[in-house]
């Protein structure tokens, strides 16, 4: 018997590039793929998440669009004594004027290496806070967001605003793996890793009543933990409804891997509008 393709090979994938081309196809992919990942490390290490890139070309005429989601890491109004001022190193994130800086200088970059006469450049910005937030939700996950656990859940307060956006549909599958990606690489040891994704299923817990997409679903597999003879572990959870199998269905899926001190991961999220 003929083995039977699974419903995620079967989806068309999402394109980046809109238009018409004169690029052969090797050389269409090493394009578009070389302008997003310069796009996204134009975000590293800084308080905006890259969302979505759409890449259109016209004739000379190049057309970039950019949608960014910009989080806030600390709260303003919280106190500060005079001791933890001085003791406190000044480690702030790069704000806005950085990463548009990077941009400007990546617009060049791109206009030399497509060979195009103008490159055009549009940014979204998305802010959220997380008062934004429900109060009874912030109120589930209290624990992770409390000042004296701020450095040992250092994910707590923009991890919670990615995933309330995630379930408004105003964020991609695309920021919301690439933030699962980057807390499992960073959570060496095992009960780190037990507190992160314990920390992802009760958020998507406490804020499941304030759904306005079908479903979600996370699945992650691989070496991210200590187990004898090296064997693998897969963490899986859904909220709401994913029907695969209906090609018809709008459902943003997207596959990240990475590495851990035990092996490597592979993640995956689906999303359905």
């Amino acid at each position: 018997m003929a083995q039977k393709a699974h419903p995620t090979s079967l989806r068309p994938p999402k394109d980046l590039y809109h238009g018409c081309t004169h690029w052969n196809e090797p050389r269409f992919y090493y394009i578009t793929t070389t302008i997003h990942n310069l796009i996204s490390s134009c975000c590293a290490e800084t308080t905006h998440f890259l969302d979505d890139i759409k890449i259109s070309r016209h004739l000379g005429l190049f057309f970039l669009e950019v949608s960014l989601i910009h989080f806030h890491f600390t709260s303003k109004k919280r106190f500060k004594s005079r001791r933890y001022k001085e003791n406190k190193k000044n480690k702030k994130k790069p704000s806005w004027a950085v990463i548009a800086h990077r941009l400007y200088s990546a617009v060049k970059l791109i206009q030399r290496f497509t060979g195009t006469k103008k490159v055009i450049l549009k940014v979204k910005r998305l802010k959220i806070y997380t008062r934004a937030v429900p109060k009874t939700a912030r109120k589930q996950v209290s624990y992770y967001a409390k000042g004296f656990h701020r450095g040992k859940y250092d994910f707590a307060r923009y991890g919670l605003q990615l995933i309330y956006l995630a379930i408004q549909g105003k964020a991609s599958a695309l920021s919301l793996s690439r933030f699962l990606e980057q807390n499992l690489c960073s959570r060496q040891k095992r009960k780190r890793h037990h507190q992160f994704l314990a920390f992802v299923k009760q958020s998507f817990q406490a804020l499941q009543r304030r759904s306005k997409v079908q479903g979600i679903k996370i699945q992650i597999k691989g070496r991210f933990t200590h187990k004898a003879k090296g064997r693998s572990r897969v963490w899986k959870y859904q909220m709401g409804q994913m029907r695969l199998s209906q090609l018809d269905k709008d459902i943003q899926a997207e596959y990240v891997s990475t590495q851990t001190a035990y092996g490597s991961v592979g993640i995956k999220v689906w999303i359905c509008n």
